[in-house]
């Protein structure tokens, strides 16, 4: 297939990238100039990093020295400077090209059906038989290039070789092949034969055929001159696979005899004969991690970069062994060469027994602290393996991960800022620990190094072909799952759970902590270990790779194949970020570089100098001062704050991190946890001193814990809810009452009315400082802030208002009711209108009792005119059940019953607003919801079903089962009073009692929650003998919590675990304590009274 200079030129030329074309090899051509197609590019690249704000853009551009004039004359046309010497890139598409002959149409058959190249018809690759000259041609180039090392490798060990690179080639290619190939079958068919060919399925070859035919025929050709980027990258990719193979088998050459005598000294290492490339990502001109196995049986893994990191580590560990740690830890074998090396390859293989197992968790425990006290990071489940009783790290360029510099802000005094930098860079910065990945849909999927397992759902998707290579191929979407690592434990062909192991981790950690200490002066003298750290240059990781993947694959598409300028404006989504800042920010330098990396399909790498404060972002090219200190410095830091406040705190995470990845929503995983209890006779119900005494020792905890600021701010690191996922993720404290400080200052407001304690009202008002700072900021960034936290009335701006109103109430703070005002002014119709999830904890329904709440303090018309339109929201976003009845989809897109966000808080929200405002539509709409939970409901568990997961089952918490639905039924029951409504509270008390007390304390899931239903329940129908049962049941938990030494917000395999948050953590607990001594002084939060 010829191609003559004019066209190479011509694809040279488009394919080329924005900053080429600012170059001095291109000049713009004033012959042929588009405006409109100029002018289209830039409102697309103005949309796509700045979402259309032409000010952002334009400061985008001066950052770079450009303006509008400078860059158009780049986005049109373009001429070569020089005509004769193309890239090397150009030239080997040529050959490339060139090595389709007029026979290939024709040999194309017979190859079809013989299938002689690294062809698999179990695994066929979309359209790969229009690439096999090019795998031709990449393998002429090798041998010749490798000469006699060619023959190091296997013929099977060349043929998976050759089978990568068609695989990178269809994959790059395939998108816009079936494009063409979609079109080439609509003009190949009419209607009639469209049909006929649907009913003979989808395995004909005719027109795939004829497809292949025609392109090997010249058509190709054709295909690359209308995607000159794909060309590019096609080329680029061969040479790539050809020079690193090269250099690989030149270094295996080099290095044989001392492969031999350092991992098999005696025997033979025999021929290549098996091969996996592409273990790791693409750095650095494509190369990456390739696995070996000889003839021998040796394996071992190739590593195209320096080992000094990896190098030095294991002789630490390899001295932690000869000094005497609890447990020998694995040192790992390895040949480093400068720039490359070779390892041990580590099997991923089962425990043999039970106490292997422990020993297993014992040593992941003196891991994780060894990996935290080198301030290693990025330990995922890809870079751990469980090698019978032994976790192994196998990736170790993240030890001595720096601090980087903040830009200037008067954040770094507050303490947010201070919680932040406690939580971020913590044992849990490892990722050794679980730690949820949360995506736009609310999935939550764990890859850390210790919890990570396969087959979870992400929020992630991937293009899948079926039917590949037939006339019926199509392209699918499809969800990503967690692939399986090695990282996982087994034991007899089963897997075992990290959380049937927390204490050996626990006490692992603790060893290991203890010994690090004793030997610290040792480790940290002039000559001791560490100092052989102090000369490895090791990684830095300006944002996660998978955001580099994604926008890999996003700019793979067609559409930015064309032109290398549609391409580099796809690429520049990366300065987004960056563009909140006003002035340009010092690592501004760093998008050139990423986009540099990924212009050729790598994905960026950035290092740091033990010694240095620069990110070196390329050859001979840094950003000065970009961390706060050296990353030997920060390790030597690290290892002088080893103290015993150190390590209860990071005990205290890994306990915290080990129960968020457990709890797979509390109520549901709880519902088998009752408790043994004491008669009702052999029980006396609670002393009004003992409920206060305990409430202010959980006040106390909470003094304790508060990470304090000089600028007067409080906060806490706690558990945030996430309902979508059902799970809880450990970090510090958001604004809202759910999980929130505003949760926390409720508590201790209330507190500070009953004792009077000054240090309760200074705590309350330290912690709401974050967020009146917040209302000081400029409107954009308000506004940006406060849209972000949302609107329900447990987490969101509803939660928000209904907190400072109780906070002004309880401490005399009017000044707090004006913040509250100026917060609901950001309750926009506009927001109102874009919530879709309606209900009490998130949703619309939420915000109407925080508005309401706040009306009645402010008696202001506005605010409730903002509550009517949020009634008018959820009125207008109903849907027939299965029931027949008009209700909502709430959570995961289910019509769900219960309090939180189910039917019957969204009634009760309802039942308010129609109090205040005799709008009868509210009060229809609050109907159908609670006539909907009692079509639902079941005679024979006497309990109303909970349809969160897939097969329906039955909890007993406020949040879901018949106490909140009880108690919606009760705060509703002055408004809205019928037999059905007092049948359904009947029912609902008795399976409250019925159900007893649990293994878990907290309001949302826990004991104190059905003791709230019992309280109101005993106020509204005047029936004492609940309110008794109520306090004989705080009676049981508050000596059980004498006994243990604190109340149980978790089961007791996580005990040591903290949550201060309000509905699942202490300061609920703490407010339900004041609630049973002065019932009718404190008001029912659970029902936002």
């Amino acid at each position: 297939m010829q191609i003559t200079q004019e066209d190479l030129i011509k694809i040279v030329e488009q394919a080329s990238t924005i900053p080429e074309r600012l170059g001095r090899e291109f000049l713009s051509n004033q012959i042929s100039v588009d405006d409109n197609a100029i002018n289209a590019r830039i409102e697309r690249w103005c949309q796509t990093i700045a979402d259309g704000n032409e000010a952002q853009f334009e400061k985008r551009l001066a950052w770079d020295g450009l303006d509008l004039d400078k860059i158009r004359h780049v986005l049109g046309s373009v001429r070569l400077v020089d005509r004769q010497n193309l890239p090397t890139w150009a030239e080997t598409l040529r050959t490339l090209l060139e090595s389709i002959t007029p026979d290939s149409a024709d040999a194309f058959e017979k190859d079809f059906l013989d299938k002689k190249y690294p062809l698999d018809s179990q695994q066929s690759l979309p359209f790969e038989e229009l690439f096999l000259s090019f795998i031709d041609v990449a393998r002429q180039r090798l041998t010749t290039q490798s000469g006699e090392n060619y023959f190091l490798l296997s013929s099977e060990s060349h043929a998976t070789l050759e089978r990568s690179l068609l695989k990178s080639l269809t994959s790059l290619c395939s998108q816009a092949l079936g494009e063409n190939f979609l079109v080439f079958r609509l003009y190949q068919k009419s209607s009639l034969i469209r049909l006929i060919g649907q009913l003979e399925g989808s395995h004909s070859t005719k027109h795939y055929r004829n497809f292949i035919r025609n392109m090997l025929a010249g058509e190709l050709l054709d295909f690359f001159l209308e995607y000159p980027v794909l060309a590019r990258l096609v080329a680029t990719v061969t040479n790539f696979w050809v020079n690193n193979l090269c250099e690989f088998l030149q270094r295996l050459a080099a290095d044989w005899l001392k492969i031999q005598t350092t991992f098999q000294s005696n025997a033979e290492l025999g021929q290549v004969v098996a091969i996996q490339p592409g273990l790791s990502d693409s750095h650095c001109n494509g190369r990456s991690v390739i696995k070996i196995t000889f003839a021998s049986g040796l394996k071992l893994i190739y590593k195209p970069k320096a080992l000094g990191l990896e190098e030095a580590y294991f002789r630490l560990v390899a001295w932690l062994n000869e000094n005497g740690i609890p447990l020998q830890l694995k040192v790992l074998k390895l040949i480093n060469c400068s720039n490359y090396g070779w390892v041990e390859y580590v099997e991923h293989s089962p425990c043999t027994d039970q106490l292997a197992v422990k020993r297993y968790y014992q040593r992941a425990g003196m891991l994780l602290c060894l990996l935290y006290a080198l301030s290693g990071t990025d330990f995922h489940q890809e870079n751990i393996i469980a090698c019978g009783e032994q976790p192994v790290p196998i990736d170790l360029e993240m030890l001595m991960s720096a601090i980087a510099r903040q830009e200037e802000s008067g954040e770094a005094t507050s303490a947010l800022f201070m919680a932040f930098e406690q939580f971020t860079y913590s044992v849990l910065s490892t990722y050794l620990l679980p730690s949820w990945q949360l995506g736009q849909d609310g999935v939550a999927y764990d890859m850390s190094g210790f919890g990570g397992s396969g087959n979870q759902q992400t929020s992630y998707h991937r293009l899948v072909w079926q039917n590949i290579n037939t006339d019926g191929m199509v392209l699918r979407r499809e969800a990503v799952k967690t692939p399986s690592y090695s990282n996982i434990v087994t034991l007899n062909g089963v897997q075992i759970s990290l959380s049937d192991y927390v204490e050996e981790l626990v006490e692992g950690f603790e060893q290991m902590y203890q010994f690090l200490i004793d030997h610290k002066q040792t480790l940290m003298a002039e000559n001791g270990l560490l100092v052989v750290l102090a000369h490895q240059q090791v990684r830095a990781i300006f944002r996660a790779t998978q955001v580099y993947s994604s926008l890999l694959k996003e700019t793979l598409q067609p559409k930015f194949l064309r032109n290398g300028v549609d391409r580099s404006i796809g690429l520049d989504v990366l300065s987004k970020s960056l563009l909140k800042h006003e002035t340009k920010p010092n690592c501004w330098s760093i998008i050139a570089a990423e986009q540099k990396a990924l212009s050729h399909l790598d994905i960026p790498i950035f290092s740091i100098h033990p010694y240095s404060q620069d990110l070196q972002i390329g050859t001979n090219q840094s950003i000065k001062n970009y961390f706060v200190d050296s990353s030997y410095d920060h390790v030597m830091a690290r290892f002088e704050q080893l103290n015993q406040t150190d390590l209860a705190q990071q005990i205290g995470f890994i306990r915290s991190s080990l129960y968020t990845n457990f709890a797979s929503d509390v109520a549901g995983s709880l519902a088998s946890s009752r408790q043994p209890t004491l008669g009702d006779d052999a029980i006396a119900p609670v002393a009004r001193e003992m409920l206060i005494e305990q409430a202010i020792a959980i006040a106390w905890e909470l003094q304790e814990r508060a990470i304090c600021a000089t600028d007067g701010s409080v906060t806490w690191i706690g558990m945030e809810y996430l309902p979508e996922a059902g799970r809880l993720q450990q970090k510090p404290m958001g604004y809202d009452f759910y999980d929130g400080v505003s949760g926390v200052a409720l508590f201790l407001s209330a507190l500070a009315q009953v004792t009077k304690n000054a240090e309760n009202r200074h705590l309350v008002l330290g912690a709401l400082q974050p967020l009146f700072k917040l209302l000081q900021l400029e409107s954009v960034d308000k506004q940006r802030i406060l849209k972000n936290i949302g609107i329900g009335g447990g987490k969101g701006l509803g939660s928000i208002l209904y907190t400072l109103v109780r906070c002004s109430q309880f401490l005399g703070e009017p000044t707090l009711l004006d913040h509250a005002q100026s917060i609901a002014s950001f309750i926009t119709p506009e927001l109102i209108g874009s919530d879709r999830k309606f209900d009490v904890v998130s949703g619309t329904a939420g915000t109407i009792l925080g508005l309401l709440a706040l009306h009645q303090a402010t008696a202001d018309v506005a605010i409730l005119e903002q509550a009517v339109i949020c009634g008018d929201h959820l009125l207008n976003h109903r849907i027939t059940s299965d029931a027949g009845l008009q209700v909502w989809k709430t959570l995961n897109g289910k019509t769900l019953t219960g309090f939180s966000h189910g039917a019957a808080g969204i009634a009760y929200a309802l039942l308010r607003l129609y109090k205040v405002t005799k709008n009868t539509d509210f009060l229809a709409a609050a109907t159908d919801a609670i006539a909907y939970e009692q079509r639902v409901f079941c005679a024979i568990a006497q309990n109303w079903p909970d349809f969160r997961s897939e097969k329906p089952f039955f909890s007993a918490s406020w949040c879901h089962g018949a106490p909140g639905i009880g108690l919606a039924r009760l705060g509703g029951l002055a408004i809205l009073d019928t037999d059905d409504i007092r049948q359904d509270i009947e029912i609902a008390l008795q399976t409250t009692q019925i159900s007893g007390m649990h293994e878990i304390d907290h309001l949302c899931c826990g004991n104190f929650g059905r003791m709230e239903t019992l309280l109101v329940a005993a106020i509204q129908l005047k029936r004492p003998e609940l309110a008794e049962i109520a306090q004989k049941q705080a009676a049981w938990a508050v000596t059980r919590a004498i006994n243990t030494g604190s109340f149980q917000i978790f089961p007791n395999r996580f005990q040591g675990a903290y949550n201060p948050g309000f509905f699942q953590g202490t300061a609920g607990i703490g407010y339900e304590l004041l609630r049973l001594a002065y019932p009718e002084q404190m008001p029912s939060v659970l029902l936002w009274q």
